[in-house]
């Protein structure tokens, strides 16, 4: 069924027999192609159902959270859409409210794997992993693991961009935490991993990027050949017309960067419909085809070519993400002090 089909079948149903009053839900997003989809795949399916409106609300989760907090009794959110790091302060803040299966009956279908991380008070909605992207014309052989990925910079077999510390949605996981965990290196423990780091820098194979296009200028300018990069970017930058770039995984596999969505405590109620609908198998479907990311129900089905781009969440690798937030003042200070950019 498409998605005018299926506006159409429930604004008739509404029409026919709806008489509740229509109730205003404010929820967040991300924005540019993602806050596109968000509204056509979700918020037009739920409205249409619900005869509710919907007010998104465009920000930072940061953001986001401080405003719930300046007003639990009365939040201006009512869905909270998040990351991991504010999804956790959130719960700990007691700000949402813990999922009632009863209320999402759409959960049944979302694997356990990307429920427990949020301790029952949220579920990851869609994800993205950490990989390389590199230039095929300059680098012929690839490294097939993260730790000859890093020891190759150092060889000299190429250049390798990697994200500056400022660059918060990938800096802490996709480059830090990715080197304690293939290093074996407690958290709490820095000084080994910077100084695989400062030998990386000090080999002179390594340039820093600060925002995502500036990553995919320097591959196509020759700055650099191959670096840490996000799977959903990539496929993108390639098929709008960067021909030479390609993009895998490294093993032991990728870094998950996933989408949470939480019910706010003291919200409208209506907030668990929208929840449900935002976890249906078509609504879903509908925004993975749209943006290039993976969704989290089992049952949906990726046309070409995201079905054979999409990681299997057994695939890729959980951040601790709430060590990486309680060391990462550490980390930066740490940083500041040896990598020095």
């Amino acid at each position: 069924m498409t998605i005018k089909t299926r506006l159409l079948a429930s604004t008739l149903l509404i029409a026919a027999g709806t008489t509740a009053q229509a109730e205003n839900l404010s929820v967040t997003a991300f924005g540019g192609s993602w806050e596109q989809a968000f509204r056509t795949c979700y918020v037009e399916p739920y409205v249409a159902a619900s005869g509710n409106t919907v007010d998104v609300n465009i920000g930072s989760p940061t953001q986001w959270v401080n405003q719930i907090a300046a007003n639990a009794d009365n939040p201006p959110i009512d869905v909270l859409v998040n990351l991991m790091d504010t999804a956790a302060i959130a719960i700990n803040d007691e700000l949402v409210e813990p999922f009632d299966a009863t209320k999402i009956p759409n959960l049944a279908k979302v694997p356990e794997a990307f429920q427990t991380p949020l301790q029952g008070y949220g579920t990851v909605i869609n994800f993205g992993a950490a990989g390389l992207g590199y230039m095929e014309s300059r680098v012929s052989n690839p490294p097939q693991d993260w730790t000859a990925f890093f020891d190759g910079i150092i060889a000299g077999d190429y250049v390798a961009s990697l994200p500056g510390i400022n660059v918060g949605s990938t800096t802490p996981t996709a480059l830090l935490w990715n080197l304690f965990d293939i290093m074996e290196i407690p958290l709490d423990q820095p000084e080994e991993v910077m100084a695989k780091l400062s030998e990386a820098v000090e080999s002179g194979n390594v340039i820093f990027f600060n925002d995502m296009n500036q990553y995919l200028t320097q591959l196509q300018s020759g700055e650099a050949d191959i670096g840490i990069y996000w799977d959903g970017r990539a496929w993108t930058a390639k098929d709008g017309g960067i021909d030479d770039l390609n993009f895998y995984y490294p093993q032991p596999g990728g870094i998950i960067s996933p989408s949470v969505v939480q019910k706010v405590a003291n919200g409208s109620d209506a907030g668990w419909d929208f929840i449900n609908t935002m976890l249906d198998a078509e609504n879903q479907g509908c925004f993975a085809n749209a943006v290039g990311y993976a969704v989290v129900n089992s049952e949906v089905e990726y046309a070409e070519p995201l079905a054979s781009r999409a990681p299997s969440y057994q695939d890729v690798r959980w951040p601790d993400f709430a060590g990486i937030s309680e060391q990462m003042p550490t980390w930066v200070d740490q940083w500041n002090r040896t990598v020095g950019r």
